[in-house]
């Protein structure tokens, strides 16, 4: 812990934070500067954990939700600082702790933005919640093989992954705009067709089966898209059950999403439609034969 502190403690100076030793680590303040000039100080509660790393917004300090997935501040108040080996928060050398301090600056400067526009920017970019974002990470590696320009439009979200609904269609459709790109069967997951031109872009154009390895990769691309889509929403899904609650900061919110949809299926279980849906409809009457 000593070490953690006394690295973070040595540079914040230079990202306009203080840090003071307090319980479970530290308590630090740290100024953030809006384009236009404007200072917006928080308070920061520090936990650090030998070389881990963790903050929130401290008790009696109310500039953030307790909790929102969409501007990535954790059920326990914590703030969700990135995913998987590129996470901050391992603090073992200097390098760690300038990274550490600029990805919470930068957080914060998010924070202020989402309080005032009602917007969090970047979300595009973002990552999904929860084991989404492990499929996430595949669809980005998939997408990085299949060259700059798929990627770069994959990064914009240009791309939308579609379910046919039709029965017995078990597939999925890449879409950009009115184009269609690729269909994934759900039964073999790989690609039905390769006769369509591959979208890495490759002069002359080829077809996605003639062009190395893109058919596969393109496949599990759609592939996770999807399951990352799915995974998400039963996220938010739990923490609808779970019942909590939207912090209604942002114009629109997956958990306020997930919220409707768990009062909407309350409310079919609680007035379930009659088979016979007919206004003119009555019950039988009750039958006069003696039993």
């Amino acid at each position: 812990m000593a070490l953690a502190f006394e690295l973070l403690q040595g540079v914040a100076s230079d990202y306009g934070a203080t840090l003071h030793r307090a319980a479970g680590g530290g308590r630090a303040e740290i100024s953030v500067t809006r384009p236009g000039g404007a200072v917006h100080v928080f308070t920061l509660a520090i936990s650090i954990a030998g070389e881990h790393v963790s903050a929130k917004e401290a008790p009696g300090h109310h500039q953030l939700p307790q909790f929102c997935p969409d501007r990535h501040i954790n059920p326990n108040q914590s703030f969700c600082l990135g995913w998987g080996d590129g996470k901050p928060g391992h603090i073992i050398d200097e390098a760690a702790a300038r990274q550490w301090w600029s990805t919470v600056y930068r957080f914060l400067a998010h924070q202020i933005s989402a309080n005032v526009r009602r917007v969090f920017p970047g979300a595009e970019n973002g990552r999904a919640h929860g084991d989404a974002a492990k499929h996430q990470a595949i669809a980005e590696q998939a997408a990085e093989c299949l060259g700059p320009e798929f990627k770069a439009a994959a990064q914009a979200g240009l791309f939308e992954v579609r379910q046919d609904v039709r029965p017995g269609k078990r597939r999925l459709e890449l879409w950009r705009g009115d184009q269609l790109i690729a269909r994934v069967s759900l039964r073999s997951n790989s690609l039905i067709s390769g006769k369509l031109a591959c979208p890495c872009g490759c002069r002359p154009k080829r077809t996605t089966a003639e062009c190395a390895d893109h058919a596969e990769a393109l496949a599990t691309y759609v592939l996770e898209r999807h399951r990352c889509a799915l995974a998400d929403r039963a996220f938010l899904d739990q923490c609808a059950a779970a019942g909590m609650a939207c912090c209604g900061t942002l114009e629109t919110c997956g958990l306020r999403n997930a919220i409707r949809r768990k009062q909407v299926g309350c409310t079919k279980k609680e007035n379930p439609q009659h088979a016979r849906s007919s206004r003119y409809w009555r019950p039988p009457a009750k039958s006069k034969r003696p039993r």
